[in-house]
């Protein structure tokens, strides 16, 4: 599959949009300590379901805001992020899901980038839309949507084996866990290349965010947090990146270590609906 035709079924789906109007996976909002709606709002507004997954000593504040069948209460509190994302992934793999969604609770809406403007849309259409691209494929481990905070500087519908966050399609047959002190989104992103499984970022299709400073509950956002997770960044992949500080914040540096992984998306003959896709790549 070269990137050229993964180009081109990009600019197809996007130009298909409103064809797409039916989601079929699960999905899933960690959250903590905040319990409003910001995520869940958006995808109400699209008529979509979803599932508040939060800790036990959370779960009576929630309740006040969700329907508890909304909600999804973990084992244990306070294990971490990590916990609650695998717990997901186990929820979705036990209940026959192929593939499941995880999004962050701050995405205030879903938009598409057309004519060089990031414009507000349905979150069924984007949802759709994304995963019947990934069912065009079968060998993507997770699929992500662009913030639109890096959306304008992208001229490429799609990135191929780059770090995916906040908004992801999850392949739960992938061999990768989300672990602890680590940045996360980018550890399962490295595991899920190494299996020879690929990535995929639609440039097109993004989402907007409340900012972390703006939210109480959620992850902690200290300075010696992010240097704790990017400490067991390097520590996982050694090497591969370095710690740096930019306005009097911890941060890591961008890493080549994303050149390695050269293997493309492979087309699947048929697609989950039995149609034959011989002719479509």
């Amino acid at each position: 599959m070269t990137h050229e035709v993964l180009e081109k079924n990009a600019k197809k789906l996007l130009s298909d949009i409103d064809s797409y109007n039916m989601v079929q996976y699960p999905i899933y909002i960690p959250s903590k300590a905040r319990p409003k709606k910001v995520t869940a709002e958006a995808l109400e507004d699209a008529g979509l379901k979803y599932f508040i997954v939060v800790e036990p000593q959370d779960y009576t504040s929630y309740r006040e805001v969700f329907q508890r069948e909304q909600l999804v209460k973990l084992p244990m509190d306070n294990q971490g992020i990590d916990y609650v994302r695998n717990y997901c992934k186990i929820h979705a793999a036990q209940n026959d899901w192929e593939y499941h969604w995880q999004m962050d609770d701050n995405i205030k809406d879903f938009r598409i980038r057309v004519n060089n403007k990031n414009v507000k849309y349905s979150a069924k259409n984007i949802l759709s839309a994304s995963e019947t691209y990934v069912r065009e494929y079968d060998n993507i481990g997770i699929l992500g949507l662009c913030h639109v905070g890096f959306a304008f500087a992208r001229d490429n519908e799609v990135d191929v084996n780059k770090q995916v966050y906040s908004c992801v399609l999850v392949n739960n047959q992938v061999l990768a866990n989300w672990r602890p002190d680590v940045v996360e989104d980018t550890d399962y992103s490295l595991q899920v290349l190494e299996q020879e499984y690929c990535t995929l970022l639609l440039n097109r299709f993004c989402i907007g965010k409340e900012t972390t400073s703006t939210n109480s509950g959620g992850n902690d956002n200290s300075d010696a947090w992010r240097l704790k997770r990017s400490l067991g960044l390097q520590k996982h992949w050694p090497g591969a990146f370095k710690i740096t500080e930019q306005y009097g914040r911890v941060k890591i540096q961008p890493s080549r270590i994303w050149k390695r992984y050269t293997h493309m998306p492979r087309g699947q003959k048929i697609d989950l609906n039995g149609n034959d896709l011989s002719n479509f790549f």
